[in-house]
């Protein structure tokens, strides 16, 4: 099977997917990444109201600075793991040999 996908040949599994999304990919079951996604989605927006209620909050442009600073940083962090996440997700799709579940099954 060619790695080649959406019509371009400098798009491949090689260097489309990050790390990161290979690693999930290979280290996690489809269910563990969906059940993480969802686990992560609801998390990012948790952190995305919590960083509206701190700017609300503020007064100035120093108050509560570090309040947002963190809930910026969570909401970041959650929303990088998504997206990380739904890349090992398209992995599945596209590449199914490079996965846990297509390995286990060799």
């Amino acid at each position: 099977m060619s790695d080649i996908q959406y019509g371009r040949d400098d798009v491949d599994y090689q260097t489309w997917y990050s790390d990161w999304m290979k690693s999930l990919a290979k280290r996690k079951t489809r269910r563990q990444l969906e059940t993480m996604l969802h686990g992560k989605s609801k998390e990012a927006e948790k952190s995305a109201n919590s960083h509206l209620r701190a700017i609300e909050r503020s007064t100035s442009m120093s108050g509560n600075s570090m309040s947002r600073a963190h809930a910026r940083n969570v909401t970041a962090a959650a929303g990088d793991a998504a997206i990380a996440i739904r890349g090992a997700l398209e992995i599945y799709d596209l590449f199914p040999e490079h996965t846990k579940e297509t390995e286990s099954d060799e």
